[in-house]
C-alpha cells in the first residue's frame, strides 16, 4: 500500500498532507499510525491533515474502529492535540461521523471540507 505523507512546519502549527487509497478498515488504521509517528516526530499540538487527495472507506464502520485504535492503541497525549482533517466533498458524512466519535472520546479533533474553515478553527482559541 502507497501512503504518501509530506509535512510542513508553520509557525504555529504542522501541516500534514497526505496522498493515499484507504479503501479497507486495514489500510485506515495503518495511515493513522503513520501519522501519529509524523505527529509525534515534529511534536507541534496543532495539526492539520490535508486528505483532500485521499480515497477513504465509504462505509461508518471502519471510522468507529479507528476511533477505538486511537484510544486504545495511541499513548494518552493524544488527547492533548488539535487536529484538524479535511477531506474531499465527497467524504463529508463520514468525516462528522469521525468528528462526533473523537469528540465523544474526549479527543479535539474535527472535520472539514474546506481547507480555509479547518486551519481557522484550528487556530482559534477555542477548543470548540
Amino acid at each position: 500500500m502507497e501512503i504518501s505523507i509530506i509535512s510542513h512546519e508553520k509557525k504555529d502549527h504542522l501541516l500534514i498532507e497526505t496522498v493515499a487509497t484507504l479503501d479497507t478498515k486495514e489500510k485506515l488504521l495503518a495511515q493513522s499510525q503513520r501519522l501519529y509517528e509524523e505527529i509525534a516526530k515534529h511534536g507541534f499540538k496543532k495539526i492539520i491533515i490535508d486528505e483532500r487527495e485521499t480515497t477513504l472507506p465509504v462505509d461508518l464502520v471502519p471510522y468507529f474502529d479507528l476511533v477505538k485504535n486511537y484510544i486504545n492503541e495511541f499513548p494518552p497525549e493524544i488527547r492533548e492535540l488539535k487536529i484538524a482533517t479535511v477531506v474531499a466533498e465527497e467524504y463529508k458524512e463520514y468525516a462528522a461521523t469521525w468528528e462526533t466519535l473523537c469528540m465523544s472520546r474526549g479527543l479535539n479533533f474535527n472535520g472539514f471540507t474546506s481547507y480555509d474553515k479547518a486551519l481557522q478553527w484550528l487556530l482559534s482559541e477555542n477548543e470548540e
